[in-house]
């Protein structure tokens, strides 16, 4: 529906909705929707010329494929697949039908993750970064049991595939690791199959080491990015929109966004569309990116199971 309200909002852009489950479409159409009952449909009926994949993550191999064999470029929401697997196997079928396929990591468009990427130069070397996303599923989506939903179940959700932004971010950033180590856990706190937290580290480009956290389980919710330089520090909070820059011996800088999560799917949904044309600014997640973050991933699980630094296989 975020993705829907998004594209109403561009000039000469008229989104077309296919629902997986029946009960939706007299809501959509209620909504001013017009839909279509699959994508070959929303092709030959509406004209459809791009696709967006929103569905649970273990049907995004499945739908992203249909799009590509309709003659659609694509953007398929994040984790690209369950795994690096998925993601190799749509990134050849994109080049076998010479059709585009994008990751839908919406905080690329984050004006203030933009604000601390511009400024990081200015904190010099980095040498140490620090993140962390941390909320408590059962707020996520208070009105839905979240034992029933795709991130509880251990083949499709978790929080490794659930905040796959922090990864993608950090690779985005920072560079991408060759090698990891990790601890992947279960703590049995709230009684699903799937990963309830994770912790990450890594050695980026210069010696820059980067760990990350995730879990399920805290209250309140955090999304926080600390850099560490040897000019100074730079802090980014994606719950606030705001950006601080400590330099040695300088006056502490504090920059907000105004921007509403609306606007970065707007923004997202504008640059699908300069992309697919060819002249789009690089901003947009590419399927290379989305194998990427999840094969870290993979290499995270497999890190937590040998309890050593494992390679990462992209």
């Amino acid at each position: 529906m975020q993705h829907l309200e998004a594209l109403r909002q561009l000039d000469g852009v008229q989104p077309v909705a296919v629902p997986c489950r029946r009960e939706r479409f007299r809501e959509l159409e209620e909504a001013g929707y017009v839909t279509a009952t699959d994508v070959k449909e929303a092709v030959q009926k509406w004209g459809a010329a791009l696709c967006i994949v929103a569905s649970d993550t273990g049907r995004h191999l499945e739908d992203s494929l249909s799009a590509l064999h309709s003659g659609l470029d694509t953007l398929v929401e994040k984790p690209m697949g369950v795994d690096a697997q998925e993601a190799r196997q749509l990134c050849r079928e994109a080049e076998r039908v010479r059709r585009k396929v994008f990751v839908g990591c919406v905080l690329r468009f984050s004006e203030s993750l933009n604000m601390f990427r511009v400024l990081l130069d200015r904190i010099g070397d980095v040498h140490a970064v620090r993140i962390e996303c941390q909320s408590y599923l059962p707020d996520w989506r208070p009105a839905h049991r979240y034992k029933d939903a795709y991130s509880a179940r251990a083949e499709e959700g978790g929080v490794l595939r659930d905040l796959v932004h922090e990864i993608d971010y950090a690779g985005w950033l920072f560079g991408w690791p060759a090698a990891l180590q990790a601890q992947v856990r279960n703590l049995g706190r709230l009684g699903i199959a799937a990963d309830e937290a994770a912790d990450l580290i890594w050695e980026a480009a210069g010696g820059c080491v980067v760990t990350v956290r995730l879990d399920y389980l805290s209250r309140p919710s955090r999304r926080q990015m600390r850099a560490y330089g040897s000019s100074g520090t730079l802090e980014w909070d994606g719950m606030t929109n705001t950006v601080v820059l400590a330099l040695a011996d300088q006056q502490v800088e504090t920059m907000v966004s105004r921007q509403t999560r609306k606007d970065m799917l707007v923004a997202q949904a504008r640059g699908l569309i300069s992309a697919a044309r060819g002249s789009g600014t690089g901003q947009l997640a590419t399927s290379i990116d989305g194998g990427r973050a999840l094969a870290i991933c993979d290499a995270a699980r497999r890190a937590t199971e040998s309890k050593r630094t494992e390679p990462v296989g992209y």
